[in-house]
């Protein structure tokens, strides 16, 4: 279960979200254009950014939260207290640690999934993207050909679909970034001439 901690232009089930109102599952929640949801999940917390949608689900003691449109992000939760699913498949935190992340689908078979402390896992079938704190990819569903079995495809069968993930990175690493700013600071910064 969670409680909301802080509403602004947020539902509950088509009903008015109200601070300190319960989350179950089966509940289903979204935010308004401008609007904002926060909840206490546990020690951790969820929120929706504006015009977001998720149906809540549990499963085995795990909160599970169906990402249909907008922006979800979660902070303090590990895999055995909170689950994203997606159509690009299930995001959780990756070794069991507390994590902090956000994800935004960006249309019906893409998204972009960052994790900000900790590192984040999304599995779909036998593929695994491990996405590092600091690191953020854009996901993408892509339909694939499976080759025809021998003899079919001359007798005009058509190729059955399976879909795989193909994903890039936005970021490389906050690292990089920081290790840039010291470099030009001590090597070329006016306050410090050589």
């Amino acid at each position: 279960m969670a409680v909301v901690a802080s509403a602004d232009r947020a539902h509950i089930s088509a009903q008015q979200a109200a601070m300190g109102a319960t989350i179950f599952p089966g509940d289903s929640l979204d935010t308004e254009a401008g609007g904002d949801l926060r909840l206490v999940v546990g020690r951790g917390q969820m929120y929706l950014l504006s015009d977001s949608a998720v149906n809540m689900g549990e499963q085995t003691g795990v909160l599970e939260a169906s990402v249909l449109r907008g922006t979800v992000g979660f902070a303090a939760l590990t895999s055995r207290q909170f689950l994203l699913l997606t159509p690009e498949g299930t995001i959780h935190a990756a070794s069991g640690l507390p994590v902090h992340g956000q994800v935004t689908i960006r249309g019906p078979k893409e998204l972009v999934v960052s994790a900000f402390e900790g590192s984040l896992l999304l599995e779909r079938n036998d593929q695994k993207l491990l996405i590092s704190a600091g690191q953020s990819y854009d996901v993408e569903l892509v339909s694939e050909a499976t080759p025809p079995l021998p003899g079919q495809g001359q007798q005009g069968v058509q190729a059955a679909y399976s879909d795989r993930l193909v994903w890039k990175i936005i970021v490389v690493a906050t690292a990089g970034v920081v290790a840039y700013i010291l470099w030009h600071f001590y090597c070329e910064s006016p306050w410090d001439p050589k």
